[in-house]
C-alpha cells in the first residue's frame, strides 16, 4: 500500500509541479485601470454631447412641420354615412340581384320570418327533382369501354 504522506509526482512526462503562484494579486493596478476606463468613457460621452449640441444641427432639433392631409376623400364621415345607409337600404328592401338568372333579395326580417315559419325544415336541403337515366345508359358515367352491342375495330379505339 503506498504511503499517503508523499504527494504523487508525474515527472516522467514533464508535468512536474511548478513554482507556487503568488497568494494574491495586486489590487491597486486593477482598480486604477478600471477607474481610467470609467473616466475615459465619461469624458468621451460628455465631449460627444457637447459637440452635438454646439456643432450639429439635426432635423430632430427643428420644430415639426405640419402638412395638409391627403385629399383622398373630401368628406370621409359623409362617405361612411352614405355607405352605411346604402347597406341598410339593401338589407331592408326587395330588389334584383341578378334578374336574368332570377335571383332576388328580400329584407332580412322577412327572410327570418319565413325561416321561422318553416321550423326545423328550414335548414333541410332543398328538394331536387329525381332524374332517372334512360334505359341502357350508364347514367352519365364515362366508361373506357364501348357500349354493349358494338364492336371495336382496333385496339386504338378502345380507350
Amino acid at each position: 500500500m503506498p504511503d499517503t504522506a508523499e504527494p504523487v509526482r508525474d515527472d516522467a512526462v514533464g508535468h512536474a509541479e511548478g513554482p507556487p503562484e503568488a497568494p494574491d494579486i495586486r489590487l491597486k493596478p486593477v482598480l486604477l485601470a478600471g477607474l481610467f476606463i470609467v473616466v475615459f468613457v465619461a469624458v468621451t460621452l460628455a465631449g460627444m454631447r457637447l459637440y452635438r449640441d454646439m456643432v450639429i444641427t439635426s432635423p430632430n432639433t427643428e420644430e415639426p412641420r405640419t402638412f395638409a392631409g391627403p385629399a383622398l376623400q373630401r368628406d370621409p364621415q359623409g362617405d361612411l354615412a352614405r355607405l352605411l345607409a346604402d347597406q341598410r337600404r339593401r338589407l331592408d328592401t326587395y330588389g334584383w340581384v341578378d334578374q336574368t338568372r332570377g335571383i332576388a333579395r328580400m329584407p332580412v326580417t322577412e327572410a327570418m320570418r319565413r325561416l321561422g315559419e318553416r321550423g326545423s325544415d328550414a335548414y333541410a336541403a332543398p328538394l331536387q327533382p329525381e332524374r332517372v337515366p334512360p334505359l341502357g345508359s350508364r347514367g352519365g358515367a364515362a366508361s373506357p369501354l364501348p357500349p354493349p352491342g358494338t364492336v371495336a375495330d382496333s385496339p386504338k379505339e378502345v380507350r
